[in-house]
């Protein structure tokens, strides 16, 4: 439920006490944590669905932005400017402080002269971890939906007896089904034969 006697603002005092700079093994940390939260399967279709009963392959990933969005205002408020926010930071809180447009409110302070050269220093660094969460997502998020990594996990799924039955089964029936093609082709043939034949003796009489 919303708070609406919260209100967030950053004043010269949280800036002061603020970190300008994040360790790169901390901004590395704080990257892995959250891409694997970034990511969400791609929605599948109903040919898919039904493709997978004969081979199932592992789904395709793709960037969910919102979270990405909630893992940076987490960043922001708690790694830099110490805001104690809890650890199952989620899209409600983010709209908590997000109405007050934190990030505005920094760039605003570029020109308070008491602060001004800790703010650049801020949104730089901050720059920066944006950057390490970017690769991270991208990285794992091509990982995941490398072709032959998910060839082989597929693959991996038919290995036990009841699979490979299973696989044979739809084999044969597929198999079935093309010899059926071929027969009604044939058939076809055989009918059309004797109306060219009897179609060229009429054109000759």
């Amino acid at each position: 439920m919303e708070d609406k006697n919260f209100k967030f603002a950053i004043s010269e005092e949280m800036i002061e006490k603020a970190d300008s700079y994040i360790p790169l093994e901390k901004k590395v940390s704080f990257a892995k944590v959250w891409a694997e939260q970034c990511l969400e399967e791609v929605e599948i279709s109903l040919q898919k669905m039904e493709a997978d009963t004969l081979l199932a392959l592992p789904p395709v990933w793709q960037e969910k932005t919102i979270i990405k969005q909630v893992a940076l205002m987490y960043g922001f408020l708690s790694l830099y400017l110490h805001i104690e926010v809890p650890d199952d930071f989620g899209v409600q809180a983010y709209n908590k402080f997000g109405r007050w447009h934190p990030f505005n409110q920094l760039e605003r302070l570029k020109t308070n002269p008491r602060v001004k050269d800790k703010v650049f220093d801020i949104i730089d660094d901050f720059k920066e971890l944006k950057k390490f969460l970017d690769i991270e997502i991208y990285n794992l998020r091509m990982a995941r939906n490398d072709g032959w990594t998910r060839a082989l996990a597929g693959i991996s799924t038919i290995s036990s007896p009841e699979a490979v039955k299973a696989l044979l089964a739809e084999m044969e029936k597929l198999t079935a089904t093309i010899e059926k093609g071929k027969k009604t082709v044939k058939q076809m043939r055989k009918v059309a034969a004797p109306k060219k034949a009897n179609e060229g003796s009429n054109a000759q009489s």
